[in-house]
C-alpha cells in the first residue's frame, strides 16, 4: 500500500513538472510566443531555429534537468529505504511520467513539446556516459547534416538501447522493460510529423553557425 502512494505520487509530481515548458517560458520573456514561429513546437530545435544557438541551449539544459529530477525523485523514493537501490521502477516511472507532461501538458490544453530534450535528462540518468557518447555524435550530426529530428533519435536511441540489453541480460524487471520501450515509444510518436516530412523532403534544416535572423517581438 505504501509503495503503491509512493508510485502514484511519483507519477503525479513528475507529471506536473513536466508541465512547466521553458521554451514557452523563455519565449514570452522575450516578448514573443514559440507556438506561433517556425514549426509552432515548443521545443529545444524550434527555439535554436527561432532564437539563435545561445538560447536554443538554455532551453535544452532547462528540459534535460526538468527530465532528471523525477528520475532522481522516483528512482530515490521507491527505492531501498529512500535511497538509490538496485530497483530502478521508481526512476523509469518518474521519467515516462515527465515525458508525458512535456508532450500533453493539461495547463497547455494537451499541446507540448516533443520531449527529446527531457527524454536527454532521463537518459543522463539511467546511463550518463553512453548519453554523453551519443550527444556528441548527434550534436556533430546535427552540425553537419543539419536535420533536428534523426539528431534526436541518435541522442536518445544508444543509451535506451544499452540500458535495454542490460535489462534483458541480467537482473532487470519486466515493469523496467515495459517502462523503458514506452518511454522511446512515446517520443517517436512525438516525432510523427517529421518522419512524414523526412520522407517527403520538407524537414526543415538547424542552422546553428552563421548569421541568426532575429524575429521580430510582438
Amino acid at each position: 500500500m505504501i509503495y503503491a502512494v509512493k508510485i502514484i505520487a511519483v507519477v503525479i509530481l513528475s507529471y506536473l513538472l513536466g508541465n512547466f515548458n521553458s521554451a514557452i517560458a523563455i519565449s514570452k520573456l522575450k516578448k514573443n510566443d514559440i507556438r506561433k514561429l517556425g514549426s509552432g513546437n515548443p521545443g529545444t530545435m524550434n527555439m535554436f531555429r527561432n532564437f539563435g544557438k545561445g538560447i536554443g541551449l538554455l532551453t535544452l539544459g532547462l528540459d534535460a534537468l526538468k527530465g532528471v529530477l523525477p528520475c532522481l525523485m522516483g528512482w530515490f523514493v521507491c527505492g531501498e529505504a529512500w535511497k538509490l537501490g538496485a530497483d530502478k521502477v521508481g526512476l523509469y516511472i518518474g521519467g515516462l511520467s515527465v515525458i508525458v507532461g512535456h508532450i500533453f501538458p493539461v495547463f497547455y490544453k494537451f499541446h507540448g513539446g516533443k520531449g527529446i530534450a527531457s527524454s536527454v535528462g532521463v537518459c543522463l540518468v539511467i546511463n550518463w556516459w553512453a548519453t554523453l557518447i551519443s550527444f556528441t555524435v548527434g550534436a556533430l550530426f546535427l552540425i553537419f547534416i543539419k536535420i533536428g529530428s534523426i539528431t534526436s533519435f541518435i541522442i536518445i536511441s544508444f543509451p535506451i538501447a544499452l540500458d535495454a540489453f542490460s535489462l534483458a541480460t541480467e537482473s532487470g524487471t519486466l515493469a523496467c522493460r515495459i517502462l523503458l520501450f514506452a518511454l522511446f515509444c512515446m517520443t517517436l510518436f512525438a516525432h510523427t510529423k517529421n518522419v512524414f516530412k523526412l520522407c517527403a523532403g520538407t524537414e526543415r534544416k538547424v542552422i546553428l553557425f552563421g548569421k541568426h535572423k532575429k524575429n521580430k517581438t510582438a
